[in-house]
Formats: C-alpha cells, structure tokens, sequence
C-alpha cells in the first residue's frame, strides 16, 4: 500500500489535530499570541499603503489571528489558507476569508496579491511539492510584491520525525533559497531568532527565522513556471 502523501495526510485530518494542539482558546493567548508575532515588525515597516486595495493571503493561517490584526491595523484585503476545516471555520467567525487548501495549489486567480505569507507551514510540506508552492506563489504574486516566510530555519536540510505522527516528516532548510535564485526576488529583513522565546540564540536546533523577500520583475519574461 502507497504511503499518502503529508499534504493528504494533513488534509484527512493532521491538519485540524495541529490547530487544536496550537489554537488560542481564550482572549488573553490570543492577545498575548498578538504581541509575540514575530512578523509584526516587519510587517508595519512594509511600504504598502493603508486599505482595501492591498491584497494579502496567509498559507498556513491557522485560527487568523494575524489576519484579522492586519485587517484591524492597515485596513488592508485579507484572506487565508490552511488544511484545517476547523482553522477555517474559525476564521470564517472572525468575519474573515478562508479556504481549505495547501501551499501547491492556491485558490485565487494570477497576479492578485500584494503580500503573501507563509506562516509555519512549509516545514511540514512534502519536499518534492516545494517546485509547485514555488510557482504557485509566483503566479499569485502581482509583478511588485512582497513574499512573508516564518519557519523553522537551517543553513543545511535536515529532517527530523514529525513527534504527533509516524510516518512524517518535519524539515528545517533555508526556504528563501526556494525563490532567491530567480533574479526577480530579493532579500530585504532577515532575523533568526529562538523557537520560544523569540530571543538570540547560538543554538541552531531551536532557529526560526522571519524572511521578508520583494519581487520585482526585472523583464515580463521572468518566469518560474
């Protein structure tokens, strides 16, 4: 019997067992979970403008506490991602946008985000899907953009069981290297930081980092599909 693939496997269900382990049940986490974001710096310093017209998805969403801060704060058009039907039920009650979906095929049309954000997902994702999350995010991804990514973090793959289910696999890599070798995309903030306590740490197995990358298209015929 064919082993299923770790997209399926979180679509048949991993996915909502990792948002119960991660969700925040009550006002005080979800507040505290708020201030504790590490992509919340970077995200105020984006040169975007405030409002509606600014399109934003966030791949591996979860419950859409940084949607729904970002909505809150720029006024901007967000909408989210995740395996979970419970993540995007949850979301959907903060009067917010959600589909069930993986990073390899992203249910919005060509060239209609500004920002697009990876939040802790993409270490769970099969190693041989990441040429397809590639190009998905650079057809979604307007000509001037921004690319988000917050995940674990290492010079060099290494993979490690996945602790909540035998059978599959977490990764840590460097996943801006899945765009920066295409000369449309560039590395603007980058900051490695301690799993938990978001402090400095010399120690690489508890590295997560923050990467912000721009693209701008040097020529229409950049393409990576």
């Amino acid at each position: 019997m064919t082993q299923p693939s770790q997209r399926q496997i979180f679509l048949n269900g991993e996915g909502d067992a990792w948002y119960e382990r991660n969700c925040q049940s009550s006002p005080e986490q979800r507040e505290q979970w708020q201030e504790q974001d590490p992509l919340a710096r970077l995200l105020t310093e984006l040169p975007l403008p405030r409002g509606s017209e600014v399109s934003v998805l966030e791949v591996g969403c979860g419950q859409g506490l940084r949607l729904l801060r970002m909505r809150q704060e720029f006024g901007w058009r967000v909408a989210g991602v995740d395996p979970s039907s419970a993540a995007v039920d949850a979301v959907a009650s903060l009067g917010l946008k959600a589909h069930v979906a993986t990073a390899d095929i992203l249910p919005l049309p060509d060239a209609s985000v500004d920002l697009l954000i990876y939040g802790f997902c993409l270490y769970l994702c099969d190693r041989s899907d990441l040429f397809k999350i590639a190009a998905e995010a650079h057809r979604v991804l307007r000509p001037e953009s921004w690319l988000a990514i917050l995940d674990f973090w290492s010079p060099h793959q290494k993979v490690n069981p996945y602790h909540h289910r035998s059978g599959v696999f977490s990764y840590k890599d460097d996943l801006s290297a899945m765009f920066t070798w295409h000369p449309s995309y560039v590395i603007t903030d980058h900051r490695l930081r301690h799993h938990v306590t978001r402090a400095h740490t010399d120690d690489p197995q508890e590295w997560v980092a923050t990467t912000m990358l721009r693209r701008c298209d040097l020529s229409p015929s950049t393409s990576l599909g």
